[in-house]
This record gives structure tokens, sequence and C-alpha cells, in this order.
């Protein structure tokens, strides 16, 4: 019988070209190598070899067996990962959010109707989302406008709106709105991970100069130390405490406010049926 071991000794001897070469990458002895190609042959029942001396070369049948073994080296290699991502797969619920909102409605939902799987959340950028739904990267993805087309099975699971959240003393803190045009320029602190809202600083305020911080506790505490304006939203308020000394400014721009979809593909509805139903 075939040893999976011989097929890669094979494709290791075609690609160095010697027995000598692939020995040393292999870590083997040449002449241990030599009998296991003359045993390949045996067990195949057919010539892999030309030989001359000193010398060892792929016949035609050796050339045409090592386009095989490339093609099954690749599928074995692959066959743990593939493994590994099934077992995953049924114990893990794995949800790509275009935001870190969508996360804050829908985790506490998946956790209460699905205990005994984790829950594994990514922020990622809508394209990037969708493309992971498609190759079963995740089952559940979270993105800021319903999608297009038939295979998606799509609800509205909440909605967040953006505000300023000014310190007391600024000299907007009086407004009842502001737009982005407005503050363009003020120097902000801002959240590291915040998903598609990124637009805001690269499109919408490119003259403000932004400090940004990856951990909630510190952009916290560095918000309640500062004088500096920083962003927050209606949902925000509702999982994060607030900072008393800062005034809380709708931003009047439409894209500051903000439906988000829940989304699987029909092929997944039944799995999560459940989930839909409770939105």
């Amino acid at each position: 019988m075939v040893e999976l071991y011989q097929l890669r000794q094979f494709a290791a001897f075609a690609s160095a070209g010697t027995l000598l070469e692939a020995a040393e990458a292999l870590h083997l002895s040449q002449p241990a190598l030599s009998r296991n190609m003359k045993k390949l042959e045996d067990e195949l029942g057919i010539s892999l070899f030309i030989r001359r001396k000193n010398r060892l070369e792929l016949n035609e049948n050796g050339k045409y067996v090592l386009t095989l073994v490339r093609e099954l080296l690749a599928d074995a290699d692959a066959l743990v990962e593939k493994a590994q991502n099934y077992d995953r797969k049924n114990r893990t619920i794995s949800f790509g959010v275009c935001s870190p909102a969508p996360g804050w409605l829908i985790s506490p939902l998946l956790g209460s109707l699905y205990p005994s799987k984790m829950l594994q959340t990514e922020t990622a950028e809508e394209k990037v989302l969708l493309s992971g739904l498609e190759k079963g990267t995740y089952q559940l993805i979270a993105l800021s406008h319903m999608p297009e087309g038939e295979q998606y099975h799509a609800k509205v699971c909440g909605r967040e709106s953006l505000m300023f959240a000014l310190p007391k003393g600024h000299r907007f803190a009086r407004r009842k709105s502001l737009s982005f045009a407005e503050m363009d320029g003020e120097n902000m602190i801002l959240m590291n991970d915040i998903g598609f809202w990124d637009f805001v600083r690269t499109e919408k305020m490119p003259n403000s100069r932004f400090l940004t911080q990856s951990d909630r506790f510190s952009f916290s505490e560095l918000v309640r130390s500062s004088s500096l304006p920083s962003f927050t939203t209606d949902l925000a308020k509702k999982y994060f405490e607030t900072e008393d000394l800062r005034v809380e400014v709708p931003v009047s721009d439409p894209e500051a406010s903000v439906t988000y979809c829940l989304i699987c593909l029909k092929s997944s509805l039944k799995e999560f049926r459940a989930l839909f139903s409770a939105l």
C-alpha cells in the first residue's frame, strides 16, 4: 500500500532534483530515500525513474504521477484545516459585524438562544463580510444596508445614530445639532475599531487629527480626563457608562444615522430561525 510519507518524499525529490538534496531536505540518508523510491515503484507496479550513473530522473510515468501526487498532497494538507473548520463551525457561531454596535445588540440573543455554542465576533469591511458569508467564514453578518441577492435572508436588527460628545465648555456645547463640516479641523478622541464608521475620519473630517485608543477602558479614562471632543452614539450610551462632564450633540448629517441588518444565507436559515424570530 502506498504511504503518504512516500508521496511526500517523491515530491521532495522532484522539487530538489537530486536524491542527495532531497535527502538533506527531508533529514534522511540518501540510501534510505533511494529505497523508499524503489518501494514506491513496487507499490505502483510501474517504473517512475530513469536511472543513470549517480543520477535519478523522472521518466514520463514519473512526471505524470508527480502531477497526481501534488494534487493529492494539497488535499491532504487541507484535510486538517477543513476538519478543524468543520468542528469549529459545529461548536462556534462566527458573527461578522460592520461596526461594534450589532455585536452589542445580537450577542445577548445568541447567548440565550444557543447556550452550548461559543460566539466569535469580528469586525470587518462590508465587502469582506459578504465574501466571508459566502465562503463559510461567517455564519451570520451584520451590515449597514440590506444586501442584494436571492441567496440571503436579512432582517433589520437595530438602528444607531452618531453624536459628538463635547466638554461642557466647548464652543458648540449649547447647539442642538452639529454637522461633520462644522467640526472638521477639531482634534478628537476616537476608538480605533469602529468599522464602517471610519469614513467619518477619512471622508467627513479630513482636517481633524484623531487620538485613537483600542481599549475601551483606556478610551473612557482619556475621555474623562481630556478636554478634546469625542464621539458616542445612542446605542453606546445604553451599553457603556457616559461621562457627566460631556454634552452629547446629535450629528445632523444623514450619514450619521444607520439601520443595521442581520444576514445569513438562506441555506442556514433553519439553524438561525429562532434568532430572526426574536428580532
